[in-house]
């Protein structure tokens, strides 16, 4: 029994003798990604909005140019690495006062007025320069939200009845 077991003994040790070892083959992973900063958009609100003005009287404008004041809100919702937004804002000057913006609607006399509820106040001028048309607002949980007002504004020509129509395009920039 000894001589069957010295045979097989020494066919396993050939047998792991004759393994040989091949030379692997080295090579480099490289990893390729991308960091990219938050983003803001306008508040699903705001993005087409229609905002309604009280009705007023003609009478209104006897003692002030303006009458029928709305307070309002516009706001970006942001990711939580952006700081500050720019809301920049667009739109036809009234002919009769271009710091106003234009009544497209049937009422003679009237435009928009467009204020920044700030301290103090601010008004925001359809024929501005891009900085005169912006506000910069800190982001403050992850929104920002810019205080604002409209108002119907006597443009020195006589006012008529009738329906007052403006449109503003707002956009937004942030960091």
């Amino acid at each position: 029994m000894s001589f069957l077991k010295l045979p097989l003994l020494l066919a396993i040790n050939v047998s792991l003798a004759s393994q040989t070892v091949l030379a692997a083959t080295t090579g480099t992973l490289t990893f390729a990604g991308q960091v990219n900063g938050g983003t803001c958009d306008l508040s699903a609100g705001d993005v087409n909005r229609t905002i309604t003005l009280p009705a007023i009287k003609i009478s209104d404008f006897d003692a002030s140019p303006s009458a029928g004041s709305l307070d309002f809100e516009v706001s970006a919702d942001c990711e939580s690495d952006i700081r500050t937004v720019v809301f920049q804002f667009a739109g036809t000057p009234a002919h009769e006062n271009p710091i106003l913006f234009s009544n497209t609607g049937t009422s003679s006399g009237t435009a928009l007025w467009l204020i920044h509820r700030a301290s103090p106040l601010y008004a925001i001028p359809a024929n501005g320069t891009e900085a005169q048309r912006s506000r910069t607002v800190t982001t403050s949980g992850n929104k920002a939200v810019l205080p604002l007002s409209a108002a119907y504004y006597k443009t020195g020509a006589a006012v008529t009845q009738g329906t007052l129509a403006s449109a503003v395009t707002v956009s937004i920039t942030y960091n």
